[in-house]
């Protein structure tokens, strides 16, 4: 059986591969059509064929009942999609574009050989919960893969970028694609990462921008059209698909260009609006604030102000917008580096997988570096920020992304009827974390079972109200002896590198023991995965 090793940027918008060939080089891994960048978005045609892709982009926006697109913002969510007669999830969506990835990296036809085996990393943004994480997960599951990690997306860019070069110093990578924004401050000290703070957003990035400037060219328009002629073109789905397409291909221009012509069909003949960059950021300006207040918070949770930032690294498409690469200059006194925005994540998670499996590519790699380094290369050529890649010497350490802990009921609540979460981890506490122990107790007397309820953080804001979290994990601990009310029971909390879960309850008395995992079962229980993994198995898919 042959054996693929591949690191897999899995977008909101657009989804990479890239793999370490064999002379150990970094390599983007071509799609259908020949490109590097996939469009995550699927259509499903009259048959069931599932396309995907750049012919998907277009196919969904003129019928989009048919179409999914964002579907990473509805990962770790009861998000059921009735598409063609057949129900499917986020998870699957995303495992049929997995598929497609995979099917085009490797010239597999469809996905994974039955003599083939497919082990990836795939990128996660640093803010995904145990929820959106363990969907990954499945997805990845599905689409018959051997899903060796999950990698947040900053520490991928940072590992392709080779961050452990150079000296101690402290970096903020700002990554902001079409769908997601990220922020992460991590730290580097002779040789080794570790994750300081991160935080994000998961409905801010290039998608919103292009609703935005698609309400102002729509706007625009209305000032040189009659209202009713453009009221009907509005509702000719086929006239709107075309226009959202231009007024994508306009954001994109005006990064390098200052303004932009677009120019649509009516029953009179053509009409033609200008849009300029200060049209674009007047509509943004909400949302680049919004940047700006997640990169303060994050700041404040790295325990840094700002002045002690050695560099700013910008990843992702949109990091393309002339104004933001100024703000970051002017917030930290120093102008941001664009990495390589559109491939770094996948590059990193590709250096990350060959790293897990120990390939021979791998090693390539570093006699590459290291020779380079011999012959007067320079820190940069150095084999030393190999050093850097998790799991190695210089292992990279992660931090939780938000806080986890057990609802309990109120004893002191009069009515008996409120409960708080006791957070037992804080976000941003290093992982791994081995062993957090909690003695609660009981409430009411003769209990013969007690129910256990993990919740994680969901908002911005840490808060012990129920409402402000939300809950990830749930059991029953039973058998018990009739236990008296304030009878202990000893929580342990447990959560590995890579984000999984496990809590431990025990009750000393009678010695009952309940585990609880994330990964275990998941977000989709067995029968529905058993039931998915039929479909997408079955499901024809192309790009």
């Amino acid at each position: 059986m042959s054996h693929r090793v591949i690191g897999i940027d899995l977008g909101t918008t657009n989804s990479v591969v890239a793999t370490v060939d064999d002379s150990g080089v970094v390599a983007i891994l071509p799609n259908a059509d020949g490109g590097q960048i996939t469009p995550s978005v699927v259509y499903f045609e009259a048959d069931g064929t599932a396309l995907v892709g750049t012919e998907a982009v277009r196919d969904a926006a003129f019928d989009p009942d048919n179409g999914v697109r964002l579907v990473k913002r509805y990962m770790g969510s009861e998000f059921p999609l009735d598409i063609r007669g057949q129900q499917h999830t986020p998870e699957s969506i995303s495992a049929l574009i997995l598929r497609q990835l995979v099917s085009a990296a490797t010239g597999t036809g469809g996905g994974p050989a039955q003599d083939e085996k497919v082990s990836a990393v795939i990128t996660v943004p640093a803010y995904f919960g145990m929820a959106e994480r363990e969907a990954t997960h499945q997805a990845g599951v599905l689409a018959g893969l051997d899903v060796l990690e999950l990698l947040d997306e900053p520490v991928a860019a940072a590992t392709h970028y080779g961050l452990t070069t150079g000296g101690n110093r402290t970096i903020l990578v700002y990554d902001l694609g079409g769908g997601t924004f990220d922020t992460t401050v991590l730290r580097i000290v002779d040789g080794a990462v570790r994750v300081l703070a991160t935080d994000g957003h998961h409905e801010l990035g290039g998608a919103d921008v292009d609703r935005r400037l698609l309400d102002l060219v729509t706007e625009r328009f209305g000032e040189i059209l009659p209202s009713e002629e453009l009221d009907d073109l509005i509702d000719d789905q086929a006239w709107l698909a075309d226009l959202a397409l231009d007024v994508e291909a306009a954001k994109k221009d005006l990064s390098k260009v200052t303004s932009r012509e677009i120019s649509v069909r009516t029953p009179r003949g053509r009409a033609a609006v200008t849009i300029d960059r200060a049209d674009l950021d007047a509509a943004c300006s909400d949302l680049y604030q919004t940047t700006s207040e997640i990169i303060e918070r994050v700041l404040r949770a790295a325990g840094n102000s700002g002045n002690h930032i050695d560099e700013i690294i910008m990843v992702g498409g949109s990091s393309r917008i002339p104004v933001l690469g100024q703000r970051l200059a002017d917030l930290f006194g120093k102008v941001p580096q664009l990495i390589d925005p559109d491939l770094a994540v996948a590059k990193g998670a590709a250096l990350r997988a060959h790293h897990l499996v120990g390939s021979a590519q791998m090693s390539a790699l570093t006699a590459r570096h290291a020779a380079s380094h011999s012959r007067g290369g320079g820190p940069a050529a150095s084999a030393g920020w190999l050093r850097g890649l998790p799991g190695g010497p210089g292992a990279i350490t992660p931090v939780t992304p938000r806080a986890v802990g057990i609802r309990i009921e109120d004893s002191n609540d009069p009515e008996g009827k409120r409960a708080f979460i006791a957070h037992m981890v804080t976000a941003n506490t290093p992982l791994p974390v081995d062993q957090t122990e909690h003695r609660f107790g009981t409430i009411v007397p003769n209990q013969g079972s007690v129910r256990i309820q993990v919740y994680e953080q969901s908002g911005a804001v840490l808060s012990p109200e129920v409402e402000h979290n939300r809950r990830v994990l749930d059991g029953e601990l039973t058998g018990l002896s009739k236990l008296p009310a304030g009878a202990v029971i000893q929580v342990t909390l447990r959560i590995s590198v890579d984000g999984r879960l496990t809590v431990i309850a025990h009750e000393p008395r009678s010695r009952k023991e309940l585990t609880l995992e994330a990964f275990v079962e998941g977000v989709i229980d067995a029968a529905e995965t058993e039931r998915l993994a039929k479909m997408v198995s079955q499901t024809r898919v192309r790009g």
